[in-house]
């Protein structure tokens, strides 16, 4: 069992299937071996029992071989290789808290999943949209957001996603349009000659026509 480790398991439990088989199909076979071939004596006896034999053995290995289909199958979705898609935790926990009306909750738990995972980035983008659209600290949000946007682990659309709530924090609620321009000059460095750029241009002209400021 050591050394087979969870195969063993399957292997034990299609074996004992087998065996409640071996009954059954010697009942079955000797019936069609007697009735429908017409075999009697000892010829009968002997291709009965090769017959239950061979359907027992078809049986436990259909067995083994459905355990582990289905096994790898599990281990997909549990565990699964880097050729499939990337699973991204859903933190149902914190929404539902959220929901219940228990933001401070599902906020203090998500700053305990960010202390004990620094790279990890989806809790803070979470945690930052929480803070922005419910938790009233815009602040905390932005540091969360830059936070996001600066780790290695970040994807492109992750960091876009943060830049973007970036801005709309500084024009919005933390009232800093000078940063707003900052992060707005970033996409279109970032993403030359993209829509993402050419609407970043637009934006900087229309926080620095409401700043009074020339169009550089």
């Amino acid at each position: 069992m050591d050394r087979a480790g969870p195969e063993a398991g399957i292997t034990l439990r299609s074996a004992r299937y087998s065996l409640f088989v071996f009954p059954l199909a010697l009942a079955l076979w000797g019936a069609v071996v007697t009735q429908k071939l017409g075999f009697q004596g000892l010829p009968a006896i002997l291709l009965t029992v090769v017959g239950a034999l061979l359907t027992t053995v078809v049986t436990f290995y259909a067995g083994l071989a459905t355990a582990n289909a289905g096994g790898a199958i599990a281990r997909a979705y549990t565990m699964p290789s880097g050729n499939s898609t990337p699973y991204e935790e859903q933190f149902s926990y914190q929404e539902s808290l959220a929901a219940r009306g228990d933001v401070a909750g599902a906020l203090a738990s998500y700053e305990s999943i960010i202390a004990e995972r620094p790279e990890a980035v989806v809790p803070r983008l979470r945690a930052a949209d929480l803070y922005a659209r419910r938790g009233k600290d815009p602040a905390r949000a932005a540091v969360l957001f830059r936070e996001a946007r600066g780790l290695a682990g970040t994807s492109p659309r992750d960091a876009l996603y943060a830049s973007s709530r970036l801005v709309d924090l500084y024009e919005g609620p933390l009232n800093d349009p000078g940063r707003a321009l900052v992060e707005l000059r970033r996409l279109v460095e970032l993403y030359p000659g993209t829509d993402v750029a050419a609407g970043a241009r637009k934006a900087i002209a229309r926080i620095k026509e409401q700043r009074g400021q020339p169009d550089a």
